[in-house]
């Protein structure tokens, strides 16, 4: 049986994009939690009382919810929140992203998640990439720093370098994975994890990570030895901060 339908905080909304509007709120609450799995989601009506739209609108926002498999709608009955992590659409890791992290341990997923996947597209790239390829990669470090290794580069700088790691390394599921987080990262610059080091220490990384490639050395293994500190340092401040989600 539904539990009670849980409260709602809502916000004033563009009239123009509404039912996305009403849709990023719903699943912003969905996601935090706040409204628990197996709770009754308001009635159409409801909602459209709330937003102040008509209940076209609202029934267009709760069925792109699901859509994703974050509500289960019944018709003529109650919809009932699903639990966000039994989706099996990947639109709900944008989502994710483009709402932001709200929590401590949305943080430590964020970050584990992006950090880490450097990790595979350096040993994809050890793999399968030849040796001009992986001169390329080198050659867009050493370009940069010898133009001065301006900071305010340094973002245009990183995008370059993994596109290049991406695209030796001749997988397009990961190809196509960089694409899509560096066009999310310019329309979301939030989605970025929050835990980076001196701009200075970056370059001389990804300098030694183009070394490493060449010379046939472990340079996942380096990455991954350099990352380790900042993902543990996230993940004890989530240990005790990270919610369990209502159930």
């Amino acid at each position: 049986m539904a539990l009670p339908s849980a409260p709602l905080s809502i916000e004033p909304i563009a009239r123009s994009h509404a039912a996305d509007e009403i849709f990023d709120q719903l699943a912003a609450a969905l996601l935090k939690g706040d409204l628990p799995i197996g709770a009754a989601l308001p009635p159409e009506r409801v909602l459209a009382e709330r937003f102040g739209v008509s209940r076209i609108i609202a029934r267009q926002a709760v069925h792109k919810l699901a859509e994703m498999g974050l509500v289960r709608v019944r018709q003529g009955g109650t919809t009932v929140v699903l639990d966000p992590e039994q989706s099996s659409d990947l639109r709900v890791i944008e989502l994710m992203y483009r709402l932001g992290p709200s929590t401590a341990g949305d943080v430590l997923d964020f970050t584990e998640r992006q950090l880490l996947n450097g990790e595979v597209l350096l040993r994809v790239a050890a793999r399968r990439a030849s040796r001009a390829e992986l001169e390329a990669i080198a050659a867009i470090v050493e370009a940069y720093c010898a133009s001065g290794a301006a900071e305010a580069e340094l973002t245009a700088f990183e995008e370059r370098f993994w596109r290049a790691v991406a695209r030796a390394g001749k997988n397009r599921l990961c190809i196509f994975e960089v694409n899509w987080w560096f066009k999310l990262l310019a329309e979301q610059p939030r989605a970025q994890h929050p835990i980076v080091a001196p701009p200075h220490i970056r370059v001389a990384v990804l300098r030694e990570l183009a070394r490493r490639l060449i010379a046939g050395e472990d340079a996942a293994g380096f990455y991954l030895k350099m990352i380790t500190p900042m993902i543990d340092h996230v993940e004890h401040t989530a240990r005790t901060k990270r919610p369990r989600r209502k159930r």
